[in-house]
Parts: C-alpha cells; structure tokens; sequence
C-alpha cells in the first residue's frame, strides 16, 4: 500500500466489524501478551479497542488495517503499563507512610470510635471543649485560653484532667491508639 494513500473502513458494516474481529481478535490478544503477561488484561485490551472500533462508523488509515490494529493495541498495552506502574508506585508509597493500616481491623476501629466517643462524653462540658479545641481543632495552649477567657494553667490543667480521664476509660485499646498515633490520627 502506498503509504500516502488512505484507506476508510466502515466498521459500520456489522460483516466488516465481524470479519475484522474473527480474523485479527487472536493474534492481536498474542501480541498484547507479549507487552503484558496477565491474559485476562491482554484480552480486555483487545476488547476494549474493539468497543471503541464498533462505535465509530468509519475509520481512516494511512497504513494496512493489521498494522493499524497492531499499533493501536501495542499503545493501549503501553498506557496500561504506565498506569499498573502509578497504581503500584502509589501502592508502595501508601504502604511506606501507613505502614500498619492493613493490620488493623475495621470492626475493631468502629469499636474504638465508639470508647473514644463514650470516654469524651464522660468528660465535664468545659473538659471536653478545651479537649477538642485543643485535639481536633489544633489549636494551642494559649489560643484555647484566649478563646474560652481562661488562664493558660486552667487550659493545662483541664487538658491534664481530660488525657487521665481518656487514658483510664481507653486501657483496652492502647494497642489500636497507638497505631492511630502513628497514622496521623486517621483510621
């Protein structure tokens, strides 16, 4: 074929698309194998630019319709590719900074919400503001006391209170704490 000649395919034609599919569908999965070891993904490669080819009335080729096929799916093996090595890059930094997320259970972190939940309730009113100002909001010593017209040593003190309080009621789960300490204060 010349190449500065072009050829339109009407894939439209339901004989064309079937003849193109019965003739190129296993040679064109063989050759996604050789860029990609797993079958399964090879194939629905080859079947997604068969989807992608069935909605198209027509397609312009400047080269040979096997040739057109052959670098069309040796491109979609190339992106997959590159986004198996982002999602395993990603994996692997997710792995690295929450080191033991996968170790701990979800039931057992509902279970520790909830004592977390109950021990702050036990708290006096004022305790459990300044707890949470101090613990979920961020905010510092003197910031707290500024806000609530308090002296920074009542701050210490209610947060001292508080963290006894929250240790005795959480002895059970020191080991999940910690854990949640470690992550940052995320489940």
């Amino acid at each position: 074929m010349n190449p500065s000649s072009k050829q339109i395919v009407h894939i439209s034609d339901d004989q064309v698309f079937e003849s193109l599919f019965r003739t190129h569908y296993d040679e064109l999965v063989h050759f996604a194998l050789s860029y990609i070891s797993n079958e399964d993904d090879a194939e629905e490669i080859v079947q997604q630019l068969f989807v992608t080819l069935w909605s198209q009335t027509t397609i312009e080729i400047n080269t040979s319709v096997k040739s057109y096929l052959m670098g069309s799916v040796r491109n979609r093996c190339l992106n997959h590719l590159r986004h198996e090595k982002v999602k395993a890059s990603h994996a692997t930094h997710h792995q690295i900074t929450h080191p033991n997320a996968s170790n701990i259970d979800f039931l057992e972190l509902e279970e520790l919400k909830e004592a977390i939940e109950a021990a702050l309730n036990k708290l006096p009113t004022k305790c459990r503001q300044i707890f949470n100002l101090s613990r979920y909001e961020g905010k510092k010593y003197q910031e707290i006391a500024d806000h609530l017209h308090l002296s920074i040593k009542t701050v210490e003190n209610q947060m001292s209170k508080a963290l006894k309080l929250l240790r005795n009621e959480l002895k059970d789960f020191l080991i999940l704490i910690f854990l949640w300490m470690v992550n940052g204060g995320r489940f």
